[in-house]
């Protein structure tokens, strides 16, 4: 009697822990290693490649070569996301830009060779072009021609992408990329607030003052560029100065960019370049 109630304890203790090893592995042991799972450090991330080539690419930042073009337009295809990518744009779009405003040559500009009775307005006009682009990409220091100077004459085909998020404004040429720029105050109309609206600069305006100035006399220097884009109470312009004592000026209505770059699109844009703004 006593040898068969040993044997269906034995049994029934085999049984249990049976059951108990089964519950142990199936049911207690995954929450265990759940719970230390979720008290262990996150993993190290693997670290950013972009880093080191924007390291490599430092040399190139301040140069306006082509092979120093050729290398951020490379960092750009390979890294659009990365931190450095900003940094890398706005050096890319200055090369760009001062590509387009050079003598040097290229298949967006024209050699032209000046006859009698040409002025840089008849030369813009036959060449559907802009008088103060072909001064500038000409550097010249007057509008005064010599017959037999040699001139390049840059044919361009910009639009403008006015980003209200991100608070851009980009350049384009022929579809590509020229350069970004900062918006540094963004005030709209409602009818322009929001949604995609697709317009067309629809004249450049120099003011000194409260003079409208032309191209060519003295009142032009210095002048501050307004853009209009074709839209109810629109147009791109620079930013005021600061006062006499130095506070910040009061942002006008209108897309407000630095001064320098509103001068740059003013010259590098004609009536008739189409705007969107997203």
């Amino acid at each position: 009697m006593i040898i068969r109630t040993l044997v269906i304890l034995t049994l029934v203790a085999a049984i249990l822990g049976g059951s108990g090893y089964f519950a142990y592995e199936f049911f207690l042991k995954p929450r265990k290693l759940d719970i230390q799972e979720k008290t262990l450090p996150p993993p190290t991330p693997p670290p950013d490649p972009s880093i080191a080539a924007f390291a490599a690419l430092k040399p190139f930042l301040e140069q306006e070569t082509p092979e120093s073009l050729a290398a951020l337009e490379r960092f750009l295809t390979s890294y659009p996301e990365s931190e450095m990518a900003p940094a890398v744009r706005a050096a890319a779009g200055r090369i760009h830009a001062a590509h387009l405003l050079s003598p040097d040559p290229s298949p967006e500009k024209t050699s032209y060779t000046v006859v009698s009775g040409d002025s840089l307005v008849k030369i813009a006009a036959k060449h559907k072009s802009g008088a103060e682009l072909i001064y500038r990409a000409n550097r010249l220091s007057t509008i005064n021609l010599q017959i037999g100077q040699q001139l390049m004459i840059p044919k361009l085909d910009t639009a403008l992408v006015v980003d209200r998020a991100a608070m851009t404004v980009t350049l384009l040429n022929a579809g590509a990329f020229v350069r970004e720029y900062p918006i540094r105050s963004l005030k709209l109309p409602p009818s322009a607030a929001k949604g995609l609206i697709e317009a067309k600069v629809t004249d450049k305006v120099a003011m000194n003052g409260t003079v409208r100035a032309a191209f060519g006399t003295k009142d032009f220097e210095g002048s501050e560029r307004w853009i209009m884009l074709g839209v109810s109470g629109v147009l791109l312009r620079g930013a005021p100065p600061a006062g006499a004592d130095g506070s910040a000026p009061a942002m006008p209505p209108g897309i407000v960019l630095d001064p320098a770059d509103a001068e740059e699109i003013f010259v590098l844009t004609n009536k008739g370049t189409p705007v969107t703004i997203k």
